[in-house]
C-alpha cells in the first residue's frame, strides 16, 4: 500500500521467482537452495543410494566426492554413512525437479545462442547459419513442450518422469554440440549438464518405478 495524492493505492506485490527461473537464469546452486528450501544443509535429502547434489556452503562436515565450479556458484556431491536415513528430510517433488533440470537446459540455450552470435562466420556469425539456427529452433520447441507438460497439471511419475528426465537430458546434450570444444569445459556448460544428469540419477525414480 502507497499514498498518493488521490489516496492510498495498493501495489501487488511481485512474484517470486520459479526453481526454473532461477535455474535459467543464476544457475544451479541457486536453484537448489530454492528447491530444498527451508530444510536447512543438515536436513537436504538424498538419494535412494545415499548421494546427494548440493550447493558446497550446504556440505559442511560431509565427505566431498566430487565438486563442480558452476556460474551461481559450486555444488558438491557427497554420500551419507550408510547409518543415515534414506530421505533424511524429505524427499525431492519429481515435478519440481523437472522444473529445476528444464531451466538448466534453458540456460544453456541461451549460452549457445550468446557463444554463437559472437564467432564470426563469412560475413555474419556461426548463429546465423541456417543449420545452427534449425537446430536452435528444435531445441528450443522441445523445452517449450516440456514447458507445457509441467504446466498441465499431468501427474508426472513413474515411467513418466524418468521419459521426461531422459528428454531433458538429451536437450541439454544437442545444445552442448552446438557450442562444440566449449561445451566440454571442466567448468563452463558440459559441466553444469553433467550436474543436472547427476540430479536425475540421485532423485530418480526406483527400478520398480520405471
Amino acid at each position: 500500500m502507497t499514498a498518493t495524492e488521490h489516496g492510498a493505492v495498493s501495489v501487488a506485490a511481485a512474484p517470486a521467482p520459479s526453481v526454473q527461473d532461477v535455474a535459467r537464469g543464476e544457475g544451479l546452486a541457486p536453484a537448489l537452495r530454492l528447491l530444498l528450501g527451508g530444510r536447512g544443509a543438515g536436513q537436504a535429502p538424498r538419494g535412494r543410494t545415499g548421494f546427494a547434489l548440493l550447493p558446497e556452503d550446504w556440505a559442511a562436515d560431509r565427505v566431498v566426492l566430487r565438486r563442480y565450479g558452476l556460474p551461481g556458484g559450486p555444488v558438491v556431491v557427497v554420500h551419507e554413512p550408510p547409518a543415515a536415513p534414506a530421505d533424511a528430510g524429505g524427499a525431492v517433488d519429481g515435478t519440481d525437479l523437472l522444473r529445476l533440470r528444464l531451466g538448466v537446459a534453458e540456460g544453456l540455450r541461451d549460452a549457445c545462442v550468446a557463444h554463437l552470435a559472437d564467432r564470426p562466420s563469412g560475413e555474419s556469425t556461426v548463429l546465423m547459419q541456417q543449420m545452427v539456427k534449425g537446430q536452435l529452433a528444435e531445441a528450443l520447441a522441445h523445452q517449450l513442450e516440456l514447458s507445457a507438460l509441467l504446466d498441465s497439471g499431468v501427474p508426472v511419475r513413474g515411467p513418466l518422469l524418468r521419459s521426461v528426465h531422459g528428454q531433458i537430458t538429451r536437450n541439454g546434450r544437442a545444445l552442448l554440440r552446438l557450442l562444440g570444444a566449449r561445451g566440454y569445459l571442466a567448468d563452463g556448460p558440459g559441466a553444469v549438464a553433467e550436474a543436472s544428469e547427476l540430479l536425475a540419477d540421485v532423485h530418480g525414480p526406483a527400478k520398480e518405478d520405471r
